[in-house]
């Protein structure tokens, strides 16, 4: 099917459709997980670490399905699985606002929305712009990481205000309704699954791609698992991106009731996450644009280092400004990290493999966002606060930043 003739590059329009799914997506699960969590506790009567464990059931089941998911973009139709991605994922958050018990909201936390959630979440975006951009791979990678952020900036105040004024249940009912009509719409619309189904192969922005594409797979057919626990770079790539990215949603979980318990009003914990999505967004573009031209490991290296000074800043006092701090660092980490590990991965493996690759990162990132966010929760538990886990978030984005500085990248592990 041709695309409509246009006066910019019909990439950007694959790429902002994509990335509105995306927004939509962790918009409503990880960046709003926090606002569930004290409905949770109040209506279950469960402890915090329980009422933070729905975030981390949603992040197993992507956990799980993520590598399925990666294969399936890599063989079928991309806007046929963001279709079909978005009505599984709408209609296990109505069945979730149903369900009379929690052992029923878990498994359709862990099923329908987790698997959903890999098909139209950062996996599809970053699969779609590795494909449509070549010369300028990283400043599409970051943008589309933006769509996260404007997550936490559109989606979190709005629904926010749907749950003091309807009830938890009632607003993420109605949310399942405006995500699924939005999110398939748009992909039927827009989204085109290659350059060459829009008669866009030939396109200056392709220049050099079959040649880079040639050499990343000599031999042709799916990569193997081997060939990647082998590369250096995608350790690099994925380690990174693991250790910020959870590190940052556990922040996301945690700044909320923590700031409630300090006592700051619902409004001021909110702008944090705000803080937190502004500087994130900014910076992915910025990070996207130097990404096409400086060397990827200095972008991982940097982002490491924010984000552990954005846990020692929350360490060392419990001032409204300090918290501020602390969110803007964070999302200025996870800015630089998310498109600098895909465009590190991207350059590495090729985009008729990324969405495989991808997927393996992904159930790396997620996992250890599962253990993190957990870790948090039991340390409240047990402790009566989140220092000690605060604390030890430093210390292992130290100890990556060690890592990265220490271990560089062979040539032979990166595309010329």
């Amino acid at each position: 099917m041709r695309a409509v003739q246009l006066p910019i590059y019909y990439g950007w329009l694959v790429l902002a459709a994509s990335a509105v799914s995306e927004m939509l997506a962790t918009g409503a699960t990880s960046y709003a997980s926090g606002l569930f969590v004290l409905p949770l506790q109040a209506e279950f009567h469960i402890s915090r670490a329980g009422a933070n464990s729905a975030v981390l059931i949603l992040f197993l089941g992507s956990a799980l399905t993520a590598p399925h998911v990666g294969r399936l973009l890599d063989r079928y139709s991309l806007r046929l699985m963001i279709c079909l991605g978005a009505l599984i994922f709408s209609a296990g958050l109505a069945g979730i606002a149903l369900a009379p018990s929690l052992w029923i909201m878990a498994l359709l936390l862990l099923l329908p929305v987790g698997a959903g959630f890999a098909a139209i979440g950062p996996l599809s975006t970053n699969t779609l712009a590795s494909r449509w951009f070549f010369r300028r791979r990283g400043l599409a990678l970051g943008l589309a990481a933006v769509a996260t952020s404007g997550g936490g900036f559109v989606v979190v105040p709005l629904l926010s205000q749907a749950i003091q004024r309807l009830g938890w249940r009632q607003a993420l009912l109605w949310e399942a309704l405006v995500l699924a009509v939005l999110i398939v719409t748009v992909a039927l619309l827009i989204v085109r699954d290659y350059p060459a189904s829009s008669g866009l192969a030939g396109h200056s922005e392709n220049s050099g791609r079959a040649e880079a594409e040639a050499r990343l797979a000599p031999g042709g057919g799916p990569v193997r698992l081997g060939t990647v626990i082998r590369s250096r770079a995608f350790w690099l790539a994925a380690l990174t991106m693991a250790f910020v990215s959870a590190t940052s949603q556990a922040m996301v979980v945690t700044l909320v009731p923590y700031g409630i318990q300090l006592g700051y009003t619902v409004r001021l914990v909110a702008l944090l996450i705000a803080a937190f999505s502004i500087c994130a967004g900014v910076t992915k573009v910025v990070a996207g644009l130097l990404a096409d031209r400086v060397d990827l490991r200095w972008l991982l290296a940097l982002a490491a280092g924010l984000m552990a000074a954005a846990w020692l800043a929350v360490t060392l006092s419990s001032a409204y400004a300090n918290l501020l701090s602390s969110a803007c660092l964070g999302g200025i980490a996870l800015g630089l990290a998310l498109p600098a590990s895909a465009a590190l991965i991207a350059g590495s493996f090729g985009a008729a493999r990324f969405g495989t690759v991808m997927g393996w990162a992904y159930s790396l990132l997620l996992a250890l966002a599962i253990a993190l966010v957990l870790f948090a929760g039991i340390v409240f538990d047990k402790a009566g606060g989140y220092q000690p886990a605060f604390i030890a978030f430093a210390v292992m984005l130290c100890a990556l930043l060690l890592a990265i500085l220490l271990l560089p990248l062979p040539r032979k592990d990166v595309a010329a």
